[in-house]
């Protein structure tokens, strides 16, 4: 078995065209120390994390814990959902989200679609557990991203579990038998 524990991260305060360096906010902080304690006495292996800050800043004490670094796989980014600012497309961002959710082919410009954001956030799965077979990796991850990868293995991880159940931050705990990489054997919520 290899367990993938998934968090999306902590809260962060939006930064227009910066979404890469946009840290946690200070009360925040104290969440991403009560996900390392939730996951404090499991046996970790690995951490692995989206090159975005904030996911960083969300894993760091669980690697700090467990005496290892965070390697980064931009696989876990956010998925890009246009190039700017939505409204420069003449949408708000709960209409820009509704239209990709509702046709998985169509993108934003320089967006990308539900179906090859899906595409990106498994192939770095499948990249994770090739290098970590048998291990337990915490994932540190994106609310959008996150979705459509449990979606790819459970319909109901759709666009109303992302807007109403997914929290800042979460963790999904996702077991793999690793003969059959394509059906996890559980998925679990561990905190949120």
């Amino acid at each position: 078995m290899s367990t993938l524990y998934f968090v999306r991260h902590a809260h962060s305060p939006w930064v227009p065209n910066r979404e890469a360096e946009r840290p946690l906010s200070e009360r925040w902080r104290r969440d991403a120390e009560h996900v390392a304690a939730v996951l404090a006495d499991e046996k970790i292996d690995a951490v692995v994390s989206s090159p975005f800050a904030r996911t960083r800043q969300t894993v760091r004490p669980v690697a700090d814990d467990h005496g290892m670094k965070i390697a980064e796989d931009e696989g876990f980014s956010e998925r890009q959902l246009t190039d700017g600012p939505v409204e420069t497309v003449g949408e708000t961002f709960e209409s820009a989200i509704e239209r990709v959710w509702s046709d998985w082919s169509f993108a934003w410009p320089d967006g990308e679609s539900n179906d090859d954001a899906q595409t990106r956030g498994l192939a770095a799965v499948e990249r994770t557990i090739d290098r970590h077979a048998g291990e337990s990796v915490v994932v540190g991850t994106h609310g959008n991203l996150l979705t459509l990868v449990l979606n790819a293995y459970d319909e109901r991880f759709d666009v109303e579990f992302w807007r109403a159940d997914l929290t800042t931050p979460d963790v999904y705990e996702v077991e793999f038998s690793d003969g059959n990489r394509d059906d996890p054997v559980e998925i679990t919520r561990r905190y949120g």
